[in-house]
C-alpha cells in the first residue's frame, strides 16, 4: 500500500457526499419550519379564495360552451387544466391547517400521500397541458387545413388521457417511499432528502420544466410567414410567461438544492439556507390555479360570451330575489323602513318586469 499512495483518495471521492446524504437521511436538520407559517398561509389563502370561484365560474362556461357544440380541442385541453386547478385547490385549506399546526400532519400518512400526489399531479399535468395548448394554436394557426385530422375531440380526449396516465405514472414514483415522517408528523418534507428522492427531483426538473421550455422556445422561434407570426406569438408569450413565473422559481430552486445535496458533505447547512426560498417557490406553484382560467377567456372563440351569459344568469337571479323579497315587503311589512327599500328595489322590479 505505500508503494501506491494516491489509490485511497480517489476511491474515497468518488462518493463521499451521496454517501453522508445517505447517512443523514435517518435523521433530522434542525430547520427554522416556523419561518414559512405566514407567507405560505397569505399565499395559500388568497390563492383559494380568489382562485376556487375563479375556477368553478370557467368551469360553468365550458359546460354551457360545450353544450353549444362550441370549442372543439381546446375545450377539452382546458377542461383538463381546470380540473387539475380544481383539485389542488381543494387541498391547500389542509396545507393552511399543516401550516397553522407548526409542520404537523394530523390525518394521518395515507392522506399525507394523496395530498402531495395531487400536487404533483397538478404540476405536471398543467405544464404538459399549457404545451398541448400551444401546440394546438401553432396548428390551428400555421397549418389550418391540414391539421383538421389531428384536432379533433376525439384526439385531444386520447391526448388527455395519455397525460394523465403518465403523471399519475411518474408523480406515483416520486412518493415511494412514502413522504410521510411519522416521527415528526412531517407532510412531503424531509431534511435532508434521501439520494433517491433528489435523484427523482432532479429528473422532474429535467422533464417537467427544462425540456417543455425548451419546446415552447422552439414553437415562439419557428419561422412562421410575417402574417402569421403576430397572430400565434402574442399566447406563446402568454403561456411561456406564466410558465417561467409560476414554475420557474420552484424547478430552478430545486435543481439547484437536490444537486448540491448530492454534492454536499454537509447536507443540513445547505437546507437551512434554502428552507424559506425553497418553500416560498414551493408555494407559487399553485398561482396557476389563478392564472389558468385565463386561458379559457383568451382562447375559446366564444368564451367571452359564455362567461358574460352566466355573469348576467348570475346577476339576474340575485336580482330575482330582490324583486320577490319586495314584493313580500310591500305585502307584510308597510312601514317607513318598507318604504325605503320599496325606492331602491322598485326600479330594479320595473326593469325586470318590463
Amino acid at each position: 500500500m505505500s508503494g501506491h499512495p494516491n489509490l485511497v483518495p480517489p476511491l474515497t471521492l468518488l462518493t463521499p457526499s451521496a454517501g453522508s446524504l445517505s447517512e443523514m437521511s435517518n435523521d433530522s436538520c434542525n430547520l427554522p419550519l416556523d419561518t414559512d407559517i405566514f407567507g405560505l398561509t397569505c399565499i395559500y389563502g388568497v390563492i383559494f379564495s380568489l382562485g376556487l370561484p375563479s375556477n368553478l365560474l370557467s368551469l360553468w362556461g365550458l359546460y354551457h360552451l360545450g353544450r353549444s357544440g362550441g370549442g372543439g380541442c381546446q375545450l377539452v385541453y382546458i377542461l383538463n387544466l381546470l380540473l387539475s386547478d380544481l383539485l389542488q385547490l381543494l387541498t391547500l385549506p389542509l396545507w393552511i391547517l399543516y401550516l397553522q399546526g407548526a409542520h404537523r400532519w394530523p390525518y394521518g400518512q395515507l392522506t399525507c400521500e394523496l395530498v402531495g400526489y395531487v400536487f404533483y399531479v397538478n404540476v405536471y399535468a398543467s405544464v404538459m397541458f399549457l404545451c398541448l395548448i400551444a401546440l394546438d394554436r401553432c396548428l390551428a394557426i400555421v397549418y389550418p387545413l391540414s391539421s383538421r385530422r389531428v384536432r379533433t375531440v376525439r384526439v385531444a380526449v386520447v391526448c388527455g388521457v395519455v397525460v394523465w396516465t403518465l403523471t399519475f405514472l411518474f408523480c406515483l414514483s416520486g412518493l415511494l417511499p412514502s413522504v410521510f415522517d411519522g416521527d415528526r408528523l412531517l407532510c412531503l418534507e424531509q431534511y435532508p432528502v434521501s439520494p433517491g428522492y433528489a435523484y427523482f427531483k432532479i429528473t422532474t426538473v429535467a422533464l417537467g420544466f427544462l425540456l417543455p421550455l425548451i419546446y415552447l422556445k422552439f414553437l415562439l422561434s419557428a419561422t412562421l410567414q410575417p402574417t402569421l407570426r403576430h397572430k400565434i406569438v402574442g399566447i406563446l408569450v402568454v403561456i411561456t410567461v406564466n410558465f417561467i413565473v409560476v414554475f420557474g422559481p420552484y424547478h430552478l430552486v430545486g435543481g439547484y438544492r437536490f444537486v448540491s445535496l448530492l454534492l454536499t458533505d454537509r447536507p443540513c447547512d445547505l437546507e437551512r439556507s434554502l428552507f424559506l426560498v425553497y418553500r416560498l417557490c414551493y408555494g407559487l406553484t399553485s398561482l396557476n390555479t389563478l392564472l389558468d382560467p385565463l386561458f379559457y377567456i383568451f382562447l375559446c372563440p366564444d368564451a367571452r360570451l359564455e362567461l358574460q351569459r352566466s355573469l348576467s344568469y348570475l346577476i339576474y337571479s340575485r336580482l330575482q330575489i330582490m324583486v320577490q323579497f319586495y314584493h313580500l315587503a310591500e305585502m307584510y311589512v308597510p312601514t317607513s323602513n318598507s318604504l325605503q327599500f320599496k325606492s331602491i328595489i322598485a326600479p330594479l322590479s320595473e326593469s325586470m318586469t318590463a
